[in-house]
């Protein structure tokens, strides 16, 4: 059955082509592709900005647009302001909470730049120039001889000679493939190591609504918190230091004074993680057959003991919060790819988009010879992870998930002399979160159909294996890890050739601007403020106020608007109308949290946070219908600020007092 399930879907029936051509907001656009975008739409929707102003090639609006952490950001200031949502703040903010002193809890107001607080490990960065090395990188790979794995090999040497190249006191670079690796670029970036927490909101309004209202809409969530990056004196990036001075942007955004109505036009910058539009029905049938449903299972267990290990004490109640709610989003996020996958029948429509795309190639000649092959040769690619995609899942799993394997492994892959212990020696407070994540990939792999079985696992678990000899576990799978890893570079190597014809066919075929899918590098989304129809006799409008916040208080829990709040509304009843926040249809995904919204005369009016459940599933295509990303409103984030837990100096420093 591994080989007639996914073969069914190839040959399933012919239903009604699916985004064949772009809807007027689909699309996470190049800042080199803005001058190919329809400008004469985009100006009678209400745009007053020109492609050169949002990019020139080294600098315009997007420069403005600050990468942090994995999130998206902006400056806001000429003096290094940046603002994020909170959940991309929330590491700094609890690594600076105390019992005592807890930030988190109540939130933080900095009364001037000294007692800003430094947030290590935080980096923040934004693009100088772009430059295109495609050519370079393909001759690296044809220089390796035929063999994928060589090749995988080579790109990968290559892409590190270009970076380490572009290294300097002042500069660095990344070097990333788009459209499947048919072209290169080396993208020359500042990073700023020595950043800051300005303000945040008390938990309560920064998280209001909890993993309850997570991928949820309407939406209450006052999801912001201000950083500031600091420079040497000489204005060189610089690590920490009592002697370093803000940092001045070439470029900010200015903060709008007003809001956004529905129907405006309104555009996100930002830095989305990661799409997979243009994959094919075998690749999404195993995402939504085993990955999702096996990854929501893992991250369960690992959410369950951080919470037990949390009610140990309050200390370790405070340092496991990070870990949670990092865990809890992915394991909602796996939630709704299971449920957006299958009620927006996403593998029967690739299933129809083949069909229509193989008759596209049969019905010109040219096409046939250029073309003819590859979608068969994509295919064949996938269906084999497909059908190792179940031992592949758990053997990564044991070796990544867990601490104490990731340990053992580096010695065994390195020939030392593994010794057991146990985990309480090994992890500490920390141990049960490798106990219960190891024994439900240990379940998992117990389970293995015969084709996919783990050998060395087996051979340990018939030898008496457990969790105190996870050492001779490590030893057992050594070699099966080293197999694993050639499987991946050589399929990685095959891909560069395939999905390279794979997006240069998909190209023509849609006829349209072609956007690549997103890799954490810089996008802009066009969007409008719309509201949207989850299910049939239900309609959402696009806007949630401060008295839809009062009125889901419980007073705890998710729901718990703080007293300052509610005393301002009771004492001023008109402020329950200030805007919380907003939707859009704009094209987001992971990594588009804390990217800056903005209005058509490029003003600051929103800050993206979250999808709406229904397109969680999004990453596999937009769909005008459902696709809403969830901003909250400047208006909310600048009312908290003026009146609630007060903040004039920055109020003042971004322009809007």
């Amino acid at each position: 059955m591994k080989f007639v399930i996914p073969l069914l879907l190839v040959l399933g029936a012919v239903l009604s082509p699916w985004f064949v051509s772009l809807s007027a907001d689909e699309g996470e656009w190049l800042p080199e592709q803005l001058h190919k975008l329809d400008w004469a739409d985009l100006e009678s929707r209400g745009l007053e900005l020109s492609a050169t102003d949002i990019w020139n090639g080294e600098s315009g609006l997007l420069s403005a647009a600050v990468q942090i952490n994995g999130c998206s950001s902006s400056f806001v200031s000429d003096t290094g302001l940046i603002v994020t949502n909170h959940h991309c703040g929330f590491g700094a903010i609890n690594a600076a909470s105390t019992v005592e002193n807890n930030i988190l809890r109540d939130g933080f107001v900095s009364k001037n730049n000294k007692e800003e607080i430094p947030a290590p490990g935080y980096r923040v960065s934004f693009v100088r120039k772009y430059e295109d090395v495609t050519e370079l990188m393909h001759a690296a790979a044809e220089n390796a001889g035929p063999d994928p794995a060589a090749q995988w090999a080579a790109v990968q040497s290559e892409r590190r000679r270009l970076e380490k190249e572009a290294q300097g006191p002042d500069s660095s670079a990344i070097v990333v493939p788009y459209f499947e690796g048919r072209e290169w670029r080396r993208i020359w970036r500042t990073v700023l190591s020595d950043v800051r927490l300005v303000y945040a909101p008390p938990r309560a309004v920064g998280e209001y609504g909890g993993e309850t209202d997570n991928w949820m809409w309407p939406r209450h969530t006052g999801d912001f918190s201000f950083f500031r990056a600091y420079v040497a004196p000489d204005g060189s990036p610089a690590s920490y230091s009592a002697d370093n001075v803000p940092f001045q942007p070439e470029h900010f955004l200015k903060v709008s004074p007003e809001g956004v109505d529905e129907g405006d036009f309104v555009m996100i910058l930002g830095y989305p993680g990661s799409t997979s539009r243009y994959l094919s029905s075998i690749a999404v049938a195993a995402r939504e057959s085993y990955y999702y449903p096996a990854r929501y299972k893992v991250f369960d267990a690992v959410i369950k003991a951080y919470e037990e290990i949390g009610t140990r004490s309050p200390e370790l109640e405070l340092a496991v919060q990070s870990s949670i709610k990092s865990f809890a989003n992915g394991f909602k996020n796996a939630d709704g790819m299971v449920w957006g996958l299958a009620r927006n029948k996403v593998v029967d429509r690739k299933t129809s988009e083949e069909r229509e795309f193989r008759a596209w190639v049969a019905a010109d000649a040219s096409r046939t010879k250029r073309f003819g092959d590859v979608l068969d040769e994509l295919l064949v690619l996938d269906l084999k992870e497909y059908e190792r995609q179940q031992h592949d899942f758990v053997l990564s799993q044991i070796q990544y998930r867990s601490n104490a394997m990731r340990g053992y492994l580096r010695a065994a892959m390195s020939g030392r002399e593994v010794v057991n212990e146990t985990l309480e020696d090994m992890m500490g407070d920390y141990a049960l979160v490798d106990e219960r994540v190891l024994t439900v990939l240990f379940e998992m792999a117990d389970t293995l159909p015969d084709s996919e079985r783990i050998a060395g696992y087996d051979q340990w678990r018939e030898a008496g294996g457990n969790l105190d000899t996870l050492g001779d576990l490590a030893t057992a799978l050594a070699d099966e890890i080293q197999e694993q890893r050639e499987f991946k570079n050589s399929m990685s190597g095959r891909r560069l050739t395939v999905g390279a014809k794979w997006i240069e066919a998909q190209e023509l075929w849609r006829g349209k601007t072609f956007y690549p899918d997103a890799n954490s590098t810089l996008r802009v989304s066009t969007a409008t403020v719309k509201g949207y129809e989850p299910r049939d006799g239900v309609w959402h409008v696009p806007h949630t106020t401060v008295d839809g916040l009062i009125a889901k208080n419980q007073g705890g829990g998710d729901f718990e608007v703080p007293n300052e709040i509610l005393q301002a509304v009771h004492a001023d009843p008109e402020l329950a109308e200030t805007t919380v926040c907003f939707l859009a249809d704009g094209d987001t995904t992971g990594g588009n949290s804390g990217s800056p919204v903005v209005d058509s005369k490029g003003r600051l009016v929103g800050l993206n946070f979250d999808r709406v459940f229904e397109n969680v599933s999004g990453d596999f295509g937009w769909n005008s219908e459902r696709s809403r990303n969830i901003s909250v409103d400047m208006q909310y984030v600048l009312w908290l600020m003026r009146d609630i837990w007060p903040s004039p100096r920055l109020l003042k420093e971004m322009g809007v007092e």
